[in-house]
């Protein structure tokens, strides 16, 4: 009698939540299914833990986004909800005014412009397009989607890492990643970050996959798992699937040189240096490189002169007369843009500097900004660290950060954005540091040991 009780009260609750949200009934289906996979094959304990970890972050960004409700009751109406930055709010936007054109709704000029307008056109706009036509308005349930996206991409790493580096390294990483500020804001966004996290994230996983199928069928599967990566991040930010793919292709280079004996080593680096010196003496070649630079240089330009606190790459004289990257003019002469390319490095890994905080939204900013530098000094430690337990991931997740990080470092300039958009390679950058962060702690642990018996044996 009580099993029909629960099964009836279950049933009622699951309708009215269908009727209130369909889409977050869906969601809390798909995540009773995700949590149930998450630990398959894990010991006991690593799955209890893993459980813990999960249902925490989970909980915790619910209690968030209910806050976010809670709070904006007073503002909600037909054209506003809760929204937490201006690109929320253009692409949820864009989404429903691109619905009630399919739909046949009233709709004026504008709404068509919006609709059709190349500017800001990508895959995930159409993802929310489709779930709007779908669910209808979605402002609350869709960040719950993109929460289960960004769980599924943390799942996929710590099964990757766990059974390469070990648990510790493993679930070190996976809490960092659940619960770092600046990664826990866009996980339960309405960005496209999270959807380009999980392709991205089953390109590496899927890669290492394939590389240690022992059938056929797990091959093939590895292979669609790739692919559907690469279909995901093509569409989804400008260059995605030349990013990725070149970030594979960096890993595997890497695996492949630093799998060479020292010897060997030298000699093609030797090679490798005199090479790219001839190539890049050749006046075509050294063209097109300037070229490339001039153009992610007039686009940092553009950045700089954006709202918000901007920093600067280039010599002084190139921000006095400013334009948009379309209509500037700017050239690069070869030391200018090597001082250009230096100084781009060096602000990705740097910037903001604690003096260089200007807001009180900056400084709530720093301790982040200290684990930032605390995980670039772990990570030697941890690719050496990497490299002796597994190979092939470590080149892969240190190889594919390669060409986004120089991508993001040569065309930005604002603080802000650069702050959202680092948070692309962080999850990557951060499993390799943990496995520095857990070597270091062994090596202090023997240290201390062998100390301590050393002085009992005197």
């Amino acid at each position: 009698m009580k099993t029909v009780v629960v099964a009836v009260l279950l049933g009622i609750a699951g309708g009215a939540l269908y009727t209130a949200s369909p889409l977050t009934a869906w969601c809390a289906a798909l995540t009773a299914i995700v949590l149930s996979l998450a630990g398959r094959g894990l010991p006991p304990s690593d799955r209890r833990a893993l459980n813990i970890v999960l249902v925490a972050a989970l909980v915790a960004r619910l209690a968030a986004v209910g806050a976010l409700f809670i709070i904006n009751i007073p503002m909600h109406d037909d054209e506003s909800v809760a929204m937490l930055s201006g690109d929320e709010a253009y692409g949820l936007s864009r989404a429903l005014r691109t619905r009630d054109v399919i739909t046949g709704a009233p709709v004026t000029r504008y709404d068509y412009f919006v609709a059709s307008d190349e500017y800001g056109r990508n895959s995930y706009i159409k993802l929310l397009t489709v779930i709007e036509s779908l669910f209808g308005p979605t402002p609350y349930s869709m960040r719950l989607l993109n929460t289960l996206l960004f769980l599924v991409a943390a799942i996929l790493l710590f099964r990757a890492t766990r059974s390469a580096f070990g648990s510790l390294p493993a679930f070190c990483g996976l809490v960092v990643m659940l619960f770092l500020p600046t990664l826990f804001y866009w996980s339960m966004s309405l960005l496209k970050e999270p959807l380009y996290l999980l392709g991205t994230t089953l390109v590496i996983t899927c890669a290492v996959a394939f590389a240690r199928a022992g059938t056929a069928s797990s091959r093939a599967f590895a292979l669609a798992g790739t692919a559907a990566g690469l279909a995901i991040v093509t569409d989804l930010r400008p260059g995605g699937f030349a990013l990725a793919a070149l970030g594979i292709a960096a890993g595997v280079a890497c695996l492949l040189f630093f799998s060479l004996p020292l010897r060997i080593r030298i000699g093609a680096a030797v090679v490798i240096v005199l090479l790219a010196s001839a190539v890049t003496s050749l006046p075509a070649a050294q063209q097109r490189m300037t070229s490339a630079l001039e153009s992610t240089a007039k686009t940092h330009a553009g950045h700089v002169f954006t709202v918000g606190h901007s920093y600067k790459l280039l010599d002084e004289g190139f921000y006095v007369n400013p334009a948009p990257a379309a209509s500037s003019q700017l050239t690069l002469t070869a030391a200018e843009a090597a001082r250009y390319v230096f100084r781009a490095a060096l602000s990705f890994m740097t910037v903001p500097l604690p003096w260089q905080l200007a807001s009180t939204r900056e400084l709530s900013y720093m301790p982040e900004q200290l684990f930032w530098y605390a995980l670039l000094a772990l990570l030697p430690f941890g690719l050496v660290a990497g490299w002796r337990r597994d190979r092939l991931l470590t080149s892969l997740l240190a190889g594919y950060v390669l060409p986004t990080a120089a991508a993001l470092a040569l065309t930005n300039g604002n603080v802000g954005t650069l702050l959202r958009l680092r948070g692309i390679v962080i999850p990557y950058l951060l499993w390799v540091s943990a496995v520095g962060f857990c070597a270091v702690l062994q090596r202090l642990s023997t240290a201390s040991s062998e100390s301590s018996t050393g002085t009992a044996t005197t």
